[in-house]
């Protein structure tokens, strides 16, 4: 990971025109900075491994680079995706000018940041609603895509007039796989359905996991009031196998939560009190999507703990 955030607007652009330089080709062309017309860069010919090799893109191939300085932000913020006024809606007039004039086959959009998977259809369909360009013709790619491509290509990130530093300061836990399941979750959740019985956990009560995670019994009792009702909700979205790729995100925030944060926040702290709320905090002050569903995220939060998932549990080592 690196420290995107931390570069100015041309050297990021210099990083994405780079990166297109191996994907489209060595003739892509970066553009000096000022009025940039929607383009920050662009390729003509048959692009070297974009979608794929197989079946690359031919045509003209437009490039935007949008950088923020801002730490943990996502594709949907409301500044940047989802009104009339924010830089998406803009930027789209801009492409749309040019599909009009016959100026471009296709569309690249790289932003330093969050892209979660829930989010790339919905705003490639924008685009392509509001430019007239096809879905097929639209790439955007943010934070985990710049990671791969660096990773493809690791002598970018020493590049001169890039000069890419690593993320030494980078939040413990990587946000994206809990992003990915609320904003699933999201969709079918319902408030008023809490009529079905929900199954003990074989392993440990919850009485003796609050005592062995030293939970106080008033904090025990609004989170089992609050949030018990919906376990089974959870319990039987996870469970579809429908949702197999969803499990594996869930799985993959419960091992980062467990190891990287709870196992050593439980060294520091007294009472499980503190690490639940914390925790609840942190993953909702980071995360555009986390942070619109508060409550959805204490929800599966307490899910977690009462599932034995996170937290000491009696068959934990």
């Amino acid at each position: 990971m690196y420290q995107y955030f931390d570069l100015d607007d041309s050297r990021f652009e210099n990083l994405v025109i780079a990166i297109c330089k191996q994907i489209l080709g060595q003739a892509t062309q970066g553009f000096a900075k000022g009025a940039d017309g929607g383009k920050d860069g662009e390729f003509h010919g048959t692009a070297n491994e974009y979608p794929s090799k197989s079946s690359p893109w031919v045509g003209t191939t437009i490039i935007q680079a949008k950088h923020t300085q801002g730490v943990n932000k996502h594709f949907l913020d409301s500044g940047f995706f989802g009104n009339n006024s924010c830089i998406l809606a803009k930027e789209a007039i801009k492409v749309k000018n040019m599909v009009e004039q016959g100026l471009i086959d296709h569309y690249m959009l790289f932003a330093n940041r969050s892209l979660t998977g829930g989010a790339k259809p919905k705003i490639i369909q924008y685009i392509a609603d509001n430019t007239g360009l096809a879905c097929d013709d639209i790439a955007i790619f943010g934070d985990d895509d710049l990671d791969y491509y660096l990773s493809c290509y690791p002598s970018i990130a020493n590049m001169k007039n890039i000069n890419l530093e690593p993320l030494s300061h980078a939040p413990a836990i990587n946000l994206n796989d809990l992003s990915e399941v609320i904003g699933q979750l999201t969709q079918i959740f319902d408030s008023k359905n809490t009529n079905q019985e929900v199954s003990q956990v074989f392993r440990t009560t919850f009485k003796q996991k609050n005592q062995l995670n030293n939970l106080s019994d008033d904090t025990a009792k609004s989170l089992e009031r609050n949030y018990l009702k919906y376990v089974w909700q959870i319990k039987d979205f996870l469970n579809d196998p429908q949702n197999q790729v969803l499990q594996d995100h869930y799985q993959n925030a419960v091992e980062e939560f467990q190891l990287q944060y709870i196992i050593p926040k439980q060294r520091e702290l007294q009472y499980f009190d503190e690490v639940f709320n914390e925790l609840v905090k942190y993953l909702t002050t980071r995360d555009y999507i986390l942070k619109s569903n508060t409550r959805l995220v204490r929800m599966m939060v307490f899910y977690m703990y009462w599932n034995c998932d996170i937290g000491k549990s009696n068959d934990t080592p």
